[in-house]
């Protein structure tokens, strides 16, 4: 295993292992090297662009960016949900105050738009305006869910990284490697292979892998429970029971997993063997629906039943 000993040397003092090692800086993001050394160059130089983050599953990043970012340049940040501030006229006021004062001590002021996707396309408009005014003296970084959702003449004027479109091979490594040093510096005695299911379960979301961890290490010892994930098994057994006959059971099944929204990229790639090719269009179409629905969904276990509802009527 490489030295990773100097990696994630800054953590706070929160209880939960997420938050105790969060990314303090750009060497610390879990991001392909072409991201990183981009970023760090930003960082080095204090020349930014604009910027999107985005991602359809959550955990994967966006926010640890963000802070990484702003405790190396010891930056000046406002925060905006624009999942709940999303008129234009509140955010329009509270962005130009911020933005167009100087910063007290010279360093760089970045405002964050979180979940920017939740925006409408005339608010999103208007922030073309608020790049070109407060550029200058302010660096905007947006993220949000789906990229198609944000207007082309705003897209081209930013700084893409879409965790999406990583390659999971590249990010398994540095992914492991982060896993495990966790776990030797909380000393919680483990075996390699007990990381790569729980990898495999809740990729990309690192937020959920940590979580698992420190679900799972009891003692000081990783102890892993094959019912904590979701193996395709599972997710076999799940489809198993979609039908009226079994939808009791297969609520049940539902809600037994950790991570429903594996199921549609497992149907997705497996949808052959539950449904006649003749059905697999509509699948398609009623998975992607419901993907998309989840990314904004409070109950993940809830969307995915109502997923597999719709489609009992595909398996007759």
């Amino acid at each position: 295993m490489e030295n990773i000993e100097g990696q994630m040397s800054r953590t706070n003092n929160s209880s939960v292992w997420y938050k105790k090692y969060e990314p303090s800086c750009v060497s610390d993001l879990i991001l392909p090297e072409k991201f990183k050394t981009k970023l760090q160059k930003m960082v080095n130089t204090q020349k930014f662009r604009h910027m999107l983050l985005c991602s359809n599953t959550g955990g994967t990043g966006k926010s640890a960016t963000c802070s990484a970012i702003l405790k190396e340049i010891n930056g000046e940040a406002l925060w905006v949900n624009a999942s709940l501030d999303n008129g234009i006229g509140e955010v329009r006021g509270r962005i130009s105050k911020f933005a167009s004062q100087e910063s007290f001590d010279d360093n760089i002021k970045v405002v964050i738009m979180d979940e920017f996707d939740h925006v409408s396309s005339s608010a999103m408009a208007a922030f073309r305006g608020f790049l070109d005014d407060f550029g200058d003296n302010c660096v905007f970084i947006f993220t949000c869910n789906f990229k198609d959702k944000i207007i082309e003449p705003l897209l081209t004027r930013l700084e893409v990284i879409d965790y999406n479109d990583f390659n999971k091979q590249e990010m398994l490594k540095p992914i492991f490697h982060r896993l495990a040093w966790i776990l030797k510096n909380e000393n919680v005695e483990f075996k390699q292979e007990d990381l790569v299911p729980i990898i495999n379960t809740y990729y990309p979301s690192i937020r959920s892998m940590i979580g698992s961890l420190q679900k799972n290490a009891n003692n000081g010892v990783l102890e892993i429970n094959d019912s904590d994930l979701d193996a395709m098994t599972q997710l076999d057994k799940v489809m198993q029971l979609v039908s009226a006959n079994t939808y009791t059971e297969m609520i049940q099944s539902v809600n037994s997993l950790n991570t429903p929204d594996n199921m549609y990229k497992y149907l997705y790639q497996n949808g052959g063997k539950y449904f006649d090719q003749s059905k697999y269009p509509e699948l398609i179409v009623t998975i992607a629906k419901y993907q998309h629905m989840s990314a904004s969904v409070r109950d993940k276990a809830l969307n995915l039943a109502a997923c597999l509802t719709e489609l009992i009527r595909l398996k007759g």
